[in-house]
């Protein structure tokens, strides 16, 4: 007579492979690049010539405070949201707190002078340094998001759940393999910044953490969390349809 394992093993080979990739934090960055890119076509287009003393050839600048004004306080808002995880009540603190130092940088912008004697708010960054910034962070985001991040993820092959490294595989360790009963997947999107804004969440895009917890044969449990996973309902609702009574989603 053959075993469970025996018995469920050619449906497990031919079963549909679900793979669920997880992403770094990085993947937030990309509002910087993008409108880095903007700010130096804007620059491009409007700049004026800015001669420096010994430098070889004049420097390209926006005549424009608010350019470089606007690219920094996007800057600190993606620090911001890729260093704190506002949920809950953290959601609510952080969108006061952007909304304070929003309506402060108002009324001090409306100061007479402000930009005219000092201490002026007059940032302007010129031409190359808008092509150099965001140039590298893009490359750095693409090989990154495109490349290393999909060189991990969580496999799901009939009742056979895998957490894939292939880094680690062309080292020599095997990827952690689950025979599981019961497989329960939980998707997470509350951040307000990072899932909801960054990632275009609003759009009907977005990320989501997801919380897996798998009843294993044999007894036993393992929980972990793949993050930041892009569009995660597809996924999960793979993962419905091919693991039926097998698998909890909670989308």
């Amino acid at each position: 007579m053959a075993t469970p394992d025996q018995a469920t093993a050619p449906a497990t080979q031919n079963a549909t492979e679900i793979r669920i990739y997880g992403h770094s934090a990085i993947i937030f960055w990309w509002p910087v690049w993008a409108y880095g890119f903007v700010c130096a076509a804007l620059t491009y287009v409007q700049g004026v010539p800015l001669m420096l003393p010994e430098s070889p050839k004049p420097i390209l600048v926006h005549p424009d405070a608010w350019v470089g004004l606007s690219f920094t306080l996007l800057l600190l808002l993606v620090i911001v949201a890729t260093s704190v995880r506002a949920r809950g009540v953290n959601a609510l603190l952080l969108l006061a707190l952007i909304g304070g130092a929003a309506v402060a940088t108002y009324f001090i912008m409306k100061v007479p002078g402000l930009w005219n004697s000092p201490p002026a708010l007059l940032l302007h960054m010129n031409l190359a340094f808008y092509l150099l910034v965001s140039s590298v962070l893009f490359i750095v985001w693409f090989v990154i998001v495109f490349i290393i991040d999909r060189m991990s993820f969580l496999r799901v092959r009939g009742t056979q759940v895998e957490r894939v490294q292939l880094f680690g595989s062309a080292m020599g360790r095997a990827p952690k393999t689950w025979s599981v009963l019961h497989i329960r997947l939980a998707r997470y999107s509350d951040d307000l910044i990072a899932h909801k804004i960054l990632s275009l969440g609003f759009l009907g895009f977005g990320t989501s953490d997801i919380d897996a917890k798998l009843s294993i044969f044999g007894g036993g449990h393992e929980q972990f969390r793949v993050e930041n996973v892009w569009r995660a309902t597809r996924p999960l609702k793979a993962v419905q349809a091919a693991m039926g009574q097998k698998a909890t989603v909670v989308i």
